[in-house]
């Protein structure tokens, strides 16, 4: 009986060393499939934040770059325009700087354009007062001689202007100053001018 009982002792055991065993080597098995799992859950949530992290500086590159690029177009176009405005400028100083007798043909076609009755006001710059009286004199003769009336007069009163004049009625008055001339051209041929300027 003795015997029998240290038999089924030692099956007891043995069975509980392998059972013991078994479970140590699933243990072993289930603690290393959870470490990878973990380190392949970990792997991807370092990935996910590294390229969110990627993600987020190429967008911020790409918004500075963008931005840069903007800020560099407005300077260029800010630059043309102030180019082509000064192109103008020069041929407002080129028309107010020409040889008197070119300046008062043009002005007495300007004044023979403009003129409605040929009884008007006209106001110049302290400057060309000396031309205009002769300009006016001879637009005059030349509305006389087409049948109208010559009677345009020189306010004594100078305009504040570089060139050109005012040609003022009762009932309107036209502005042929040089640089509103120059103002008017500048705003019809700005495209035209920047084309020839920047091809």
């Amino acid at each position: 009986m003795a015997q029998e009982l240290a038999n089924l002792t030692n099956r007891i055991l043995e069975t509980a060393r392998k059972e013991a065993q078994e479970e140590a080597t699933r243990g072993r098995e289930e603690a290393g499939r959870f470490t990878a799992e973990f380190r392949q859950e970990t792997e991807a949530k370092v990935n996910a934040i590294r390229e969110d992290y990627h993600r987020r500086g190429q967008a911020e590159a790409d918004r500075v770059i963008r931005e840069a690029e903007m800020d560099a177009k407005l300077c260029l176009l800010q630059t043309k325009q102030e180019l082509i405005h000064h192109a103008f400028e020069q041929a407002l100083s080129a028309l107010i700087g020409m040889p008197a007798v070119e300046k008062a043909a043009l002005y007495q076609d300007l004044l023979l354009a403009v003129v409605e009755d040929g009884g008007e006001t006209i106001a110049v710059s302290v400057v060309e007062k000396g031309l205009w009286t002769r300009v006016i004199t001879q637009v005059n003769q030349e509305l006389e001689r087409k049948g109208r009336r010559g009677e345009l007069k020189l306010r004594t009163e100078p305009a504040d202007i570089k060139g050109g004049f005012l040609l003022i009625s009762s009932t309107y008055e036209v502005n042929a100053s040089l640089e509103s001339i120059v103002r008017d051209l500048e705003e019809r041929y700005f495209p035209e001018v920047a084309g020839i300027l920047f091809s």
